[in-house]
């Protein structure tokens, strides 16, 4: 049996063309160039739409919890200001002094 002299060939050893094109004459490439940054504005787009609207909704429910804050606070202001009387009167219950 003979011995093969040339090496295997692989993956490395094919011809192409590859390369060898300048891109002068190919305006394609550069249609899709503007068509894929077209997409990723749209994308962009999309995702500020969308952190406009999150923070729109914070906003609300911020003030919604600074409305209920006031609300509380004020709520408990009056309590206090009635039980300011009942304070004077004796204690009900049993006291023990340590």
């Amino acid at each position: 049996m003979a011995i093969n002299a040339r090496s295997p060939r692989s993956v490395s050893s094919i011809k192409t063309h590859s390369g060898r094109a300048s891109g002068a004459g190919e305006t394609h490439r550069d249609y899709f160039k503007v068509g894929a940054l077209e997409l990723e504005r749209s994308r962009r787009v999309k995702e500020r739409d969308a952190a406009n609207d999150r923070i729109t909704i914070i906003n609300a429910r911020i003030a919604e919890i600074d409305s209920e804050k006031a609300t509380l606070l004020a709520t408990a202001a009056a309590a206090h200001d009635g039980n300011a009387d009942s304070t004077k009167k004796e204690p009900s219950g049993l006291r023990i002094k340590y």
